[in-house]
């Protein structure tokens, strides 16, 4: 994990143009069969993520430290750490081709490395922004996988932010493979002006989070208190 950070820092420090970095705390009761739950009792999460473009493409990067007071399901530890990095070579930019008024608005190599203390995972692949009304963000990245826990597979990412009416906005991803399938989807409300919050934005809500594994058919149904705070 730290040499996970330590090259987020170094790439981050040469990237320019737009960014944006966020601070969340997550609060949901998970007692559940998967590897997510906890023995028993509720999970907390603290989430960092940050998001930048640069000249040649985009990147995307989070960590999450997890605190369960009676433990993880599998193991006795109360706290956990995982994090992934995920860099995008855009290839209409590489290739001095403007991005379309279509369907596929850019094309992308797309890139990703997951980490905790005791799990790794490589995976590459290509990956697409798509232009479909409603949304201001959709975009898909296909990837190989490969793991040093459970066998290699194939990975489907789809990552989507919707503005609604006022201050609510909706966003979320969701992640198929062939042994799972993740998704998290948030639905905010912006705070700030009621809170005179003139620096940043405070946003709070809810997370569905829903993790169903397909070899035991096992399945992990959360909706989460969350509060969000991006600068």
């Amino acid at each position: 994990m730290k040499r996970l950070f330590i090259l987020s820092s170094l790439l981050a420090a040469q990237l320019s143009a737009f960014s944006t970095t966020n601070l969340q705390y997550l609060y949901g009761s998970f007692e559940g069969p998967t590897f997510l739950d906890t023995q028993s009792g509720p999970k907390q999460t603290l989430t960092a993520e940050h998001y930048r473009t640069w000249e040649y493409g985009d990147l995307f990067t989070f960590a999450d430290y997890v605190y369960a007071r009676k433990g993880l399901r599998f193991s006795n530890d109360k706290n956990d750490l995982y994090g992934e990095f995920s860099p995008r070579i855009s290839l209409n930019k590489v290739g001095g081709l403007p991005a379309s008024d279509g369907l596929i608005k850019e094309w992308y190599a797309a890139f990703q490395y997951n980490g905790s203390d005791t799990y790794h995972a490589w995976l590459y692949g290509g990956g697409v922004d798509l232009n479909i009304p409603g949304f201001a963000v959709f975009g898909l990245n296909a990837y190989r996988k490969i793991q040093n826990i459970g066998d290699d597979t194939y990975q489907l990412s789809a990552n989507y932010y919707i503005p609604l009416n006022g201050q609510w906005h909706f966003e979320g991803f969701s992640d198929w493979t062939t042994r799972d399938f993740l998704t998290q989807n948030q639905l905010l409300f912006n705070v700030s002006p009621l809170a005179g919050v003139i620096k940043g934005k405070i946003e709070v809500g809810t997370e569905w989070h829903y993790y169903h594994e397909n070899s035991f058919h096992t399945d992990n149904d959360v909706f989460q208190a969350m509060i969000k705070y991006t600068w």
